[in-house]
């Protein structure tokens, strides 16, 4: 009976030993799916990075930025992706959100015109008068893409009231929808779906801010657009958890510098919002815009201070003209 009790033991005991631990589940919130600027984070579950580093990765799909962020903030989800102005904005708002890296180097927009429009509009000066469309945003936090279309526009000399501003979403069906529809005559979109409607006659390209080229005229230089968020509570008591994920993003970040385009096509395709069509534009932008991503989850000070600049120069109120960069960004 011993012996047998003896060899239950050590058979259970091996059992133990030879069975996979498990993996802890880490919920991040981001913008899709299927936007170029989120790219990373798709990535990161396509090429099994959360594995590597003992995680579960469950992605929360939502509306945009400042909606990724309230879930964030209302305990949803432990980490958020969002643009870094919209983070500021959410932290001028007294949400407990700190930022901890950065996915990207440039404002991954394209400025489109409904292609009716076409021969009438040939900058972004031209548009006073039309109907702009508007990406939302939340009490708490405002949208960079509504921050960033006000900067072009104020750029080129119009005023708030030069034009009209209409709620259009942020998704690929709606930015179709409001352009097939007239009910937008110009608004800001995502690759690959800009290069979609360009491919398909509803839009023409009126700037194009993946070209740094672009950026550096209209922006000044580099801005950080999307960003790795979490809240200040488990930024302070699962430090180990912060440091998993930040090594997930290394491991991505350095596989996608490592990768050419069809290469990260062929990770994508079995990835939610990454249809054939968008597939097909992606890989010509991918090839055409090289630098878009950072080599690693860090932070580039120049991009910050352009971006905290930005930031300030679109500020609605005291708070967020005096909220430092510094207060909520982490290493």
């Amino acid at each position: 009976m011993k012996n047998r009790l003896g060899i239950f033991s050590s058979l259970l005991a091996l059992a133990i030993l030879a069975s996979p631990c498990r993996a802890e589940t880490v919920t991040l919130s981001v913008p899709g799916p299927g936007s170029l600027s989120y790219l990373p984070v798709y990535l990161a579950k396509a090429i099994a990075a959360d594995q590597a580093e003992g995680l579960d990765l469950r992605l929360h799909y939502v509306g945009g930025g400042p909606l990724a962020l309230r879930e964030l903030g209302d305990n949803n989800s432990d980490f958020a992706s969002a643009g870094l102005p919209a983070i500021a904005s959410a932290r001028a708002d007294n949400m407990p959100v700190l930022a901890i890296g950065q996915f990207t180097q440039s404002a991954m927009y394209v400025l489109m015109l409904r292609a009716g429009l076409r021969n009438r509009v040939h900058d972004i000066a031209d548009l006073k008068g039309m109907r702009i469309g508007a990406a939302s945003s939340i009490r708490s936090a405002r949208s960079m893409g509504s921050m960033m279309i006000g900067y072009l526009l104020q750029h080129a000399g119009l005023k708030p009231d030069d034009v009209q501003y209409i709620s259009a979403g942020q998704n690929r069906d709606s930015t179709r929808a409001a352009l097939t529809s007239k009910t937008v005559d110009a608004m800001l979109g995502d690759e690959p779906f800009a290069s979609e409607l360009v491919a398909q006659g509803i839009a023409v390209k009126l700037a194009d801010l993946y070209l740094p080229k672009t950026s550096n005229e209209l922006l000044g230089g580099a801005i950080v657009h999307a960003a790795l968020a979490t809240r200040e509570d488990i930024y302070m008591s699962h430090p180990e958890t912060v440091r998993k994920v930040q090594r997930m993003f290394d491991q991505t970040l350095k596989w996608l510098s490592q990768h050419n385009a069809q290469q990260v096509v062929e990770q994508l395709s079995n990835q939610s919002g990454f249809d054939a069509a968008a597939l097909k534009a992606l890989v010509p932008v991918l090839q055409r815009n090289t630098g878009m991503f950072t080599t690693h989850l860090s932070w580039d000070e120049i991009a910050v201070t352009n971006t905290e600049r930005f930031f300030h120069s679109q500020a609605e109120d005291p708070k967020e003209r005096n909220l430092a960069f510094r207060t909520f960004i982490r290493d």
